[in-house]
């Protein structure tokens, strides 16, 4: 059964031009990290096989610990693993009005390998999209970014804040803005959240907004203009602990793009502005005609991660992953595959994408440590089994997401699996 909701947002964030206002018809294309739901089921069983892929938690040697139903993005607490479920309130066998015809809820769960148990941290019944790629873990509390309402309407849409205590198994909701976008980014700065929202107006304004997690009161405190594809819009945030970075596209028009790494203080202070342009396109021209390039470097970016003040490491929606030295230009590279960054909120580890060319995977996963990339690789209990995401834990522990599909016969599969290690 057809994704429909999942493919027209994975649409949206994916546009080629400057902004992103709604109701923009693009190519539909899926990505695996979002949790938006479709269909509804018209039983319980048949909604398990749409909604919810069995995910069997092992420990390194693949013996088994427990299991996971989800069909969303899964990350790696230090309480545990943090996962999402779906269920419909509604049903409509019209897939064309899904959207507008049916209410999903979102329910958020936490799972303890240790103990092998399972908690419901609370649920969103009106959940339109959760950009799962910016869950970011505080102090025993998980934060995640949502739009509530129709993403493909005119009608404005809430971007909110939902907070979960992993400790406590609860769940507290905050609004960040009347007018949102399921695009957005998010980075923490003293143990507080800087949200960059990215508001639907004439004039696109990116709105970077401080939220302080102990009072709960939020405050701007940058904002940019793009206008007739003229200005700037900004892609993605990362804080390091002492800088915060920006990663900037400014227009000169539709057609001439410069990307930028901004350097900030945490008082929001610009420090210092750097043109990576010809890394991205450097990158881009590998697997873009160049026709193309400028498109590319357009798209929304999902991971952004400076290391070291010296290199960068980009990711976006589209095809575009490139790890580079931000002094001399330099890319990273490792014959023709492409980077993976783990997720959470751990120290950032690096895999590669399996392209499903191989009977037998090599499963190479990079550690960063002082501008070098250490090399291990990681053996499932079945060789077929290639990764396709880790999350990291603060406590640095790992979640390795495992599954085989035969690229030359897609009823030759193995049941996917966690690796808690």
């Amino acid at each position: 059964m057809k994704r429909l909701a999942i493919l027209i947002i994975t649409a949206l964030l994916c546009v080629s031009t400057a902004g992103c206002q709604k109701n923009q018809p693009q190519p539909q294309t899926e990505n695996s990290m979002f949790s938006s739901a479709d269909e509804s089921a018209e039983n319980k069983d048949e909604e398990d096989d749409i909604y919810h892929i069995l995910n069997e938690v092992v420990d390194k040697d693949g013996n088994h610990i427990g299991e996971i139903k989800t069909n969303g993005a899964v990350t790696l607490t230090n309480q545990g693993i943090f996962y999402t479920t779906v269920t419909a309130s509604s049903h409509s066998s019209d897939t064309m009005t899904v959207r507008t015809s049916q209410k999903e809820i979102i329910t958020y769960h936490l799972y303890n390998p240790e103990q092998n148990e399972h908690y419901e941290l609370g649920s969103v019944p009106d959940q339109d999209y959760e950009a799962g790629y910016l869950r970011t873990e505080i102090n025993h509390q998980l934060y995640t970014l949502i739009t509530t309402g129709n993403a493909l309407d005119n009608i404005p849409d809430p971007l909110l804040l939902l907070a979960f205590d992993l400790t406590s198994h609860s769940l507290k909701q905050y609004r960040i803005s009347d007018n949102g976008f399921p695009y957005s980014a998010m980075t923490e700065v003293d143990g507080n959240l800087l949200i960059m929202n990215h508001d639907q107006q004439k004039t696109l304004y990116d709105k970077l907004i401080l939220f302080d997690t102990q009072s709960g009161e939020s405050r701007q405190v940058l904002q940019f203009e793009l206008t007739d594809n003229q200005g700037d819009s900004i892609r993605q945030m990362h804080c390091d602990g002492e800088n915060i970075y920006l990663l900037r596209l400014h227009f000169e028009n539709e057609n001439n793009v410069t990307m930028f790494l901004d350097t900030y203080d945490r008082n929001f202070q610009k420090l210092s502005e750097k043109d990576i342009s010809s890394m991205a396109r450097e990158s881009i021209a590998k697997t873009h005609v160049p026709e193309d390039i400028t498109n590319e470097m357009k798209q929304m970016v999902n991971r952004f991660i400076v290391l070291d003040k010296q290199y960068v490491y980009y990711e976006n929606f589209s095809t575009t992953r490139f790890l580079g030295n931000i002094q001399n230009g330099e890319l990273f590279n490792e014959a023709d595959d492409w980077f993976l960054a783990s997720s959470g909120s751990g120290k950032p580890f690096f895999c590669y994408i399996f392209g499903g060319n191989n009977s037998v995977a090599e499963n190479a996963v990079f550690s960063w440590n002082n501008g070098s990339l250490e090399k291990s690789v990681f053996t499932a209990d079945d060789k077929r089994y290639y990764i396709t995401s880790i999350s990291v834990n603060p406590n640095g522990k790992r979640l390795i997401q495992m599954e085989y599909v035969n690229p030359d016969n897609r009823n030759d599969t193995l049941s996917a699996k966690l690796y808690y290690l």
